[in-house]
C-alpha cells in the first residue's frame, strides 16, 4: 500500500485523467468518459461527413462515429501507425470514437494543480484546452469535450 494516505476531502480533490498525444501534444480526458482503448481497425467513411469524422465503425454491435483528433485540433492528417488507437468515449449517452497518435499513461491530478487556459480565441473560436496541467515537468492540456466534440457549433 503507498506511503501516502488521504484524507476523503483530499482524495475528492484528485482527479484521474486519460493522457494521450497528438502531434506532439500530450492532452488528458477525463477517465470517466473513457470506455474502453481499441487498435485501429476498418472504419467505414461517411458521404459528405466532416472532415475531421473518418468514418463510422462497428464495435461489437454498436455503430459508432470515428473522429480524427489530429485533424479536430487543426494539425495535418497522418498515415496511423502502430501506436495510433481509438480512444471509445461516452459523451452524453452516446458512444463515439476519437483517433489519437499514442495513449500514455492514466494519471492522478489534484485540483489545486490544474489552472484555467488561458482565454486566448483565434478567429472567435473557443479553446478546447479547459484546464492545464503542469506534471513531471510536462504540460498537459485537458481538453473541454463539450467544445471539441460539439457538432452542431462548426
Amino acid at each position: 500500500m503507498d506511503d501516502v494516505l488521504y484524507t476523503a476531502a483530499e482524495e475528492s480533490e484528485v482527479r484521474e485523467y486519460l493522457i494521450f498525444t497528438v502531434d506532439s501534444i500530450d492532452f488528458g480526458i477525463d477517465i470517466g468518459l473513457v470506455q474502453e482503448i481499441i487498435k485501429i481497425q476498418p472504419i467505414t467513411s461517411i458521404p459528405n461527413a466532416l472532415d475531421f469524422c473518418v468514418g463510422i465503425l462497428n464495435l461489437r454491435g454498436t455503430i459508432i462515429p470515428v473522429l480524427d483528433m489530429r485533424i479536430k485540433l487543426g494539425f495535418d492528417a497522418v498515415e496511423y501507425d502502430e501506436r495510433a488507437c481509438i480512444v471509445v468515449i461516452m459523451l452524453e449517452s452516446e458512444l463515439i470514437g476519437v483517433i489519437v497518435d499514442m495513449v500514455q499513461d492514466v494519471i492522478r491530478i489534484p485540483e489545486n494543480e490544474l489552472i484555467d487556459s488561458p482565454p486566448v480565441l483565434s478567429n472567435g473560436r473557443q479553446s478546447y484546452t479547459a484546464k492545464i496541467a503542469c506534471t513531471d515537468d510536462k504540460i498537459r492540456q485537458i481538453i473541454d469535450v463539450n467544445t471539441v466534440f460539439c457538432v452542431n457549433g462548426i
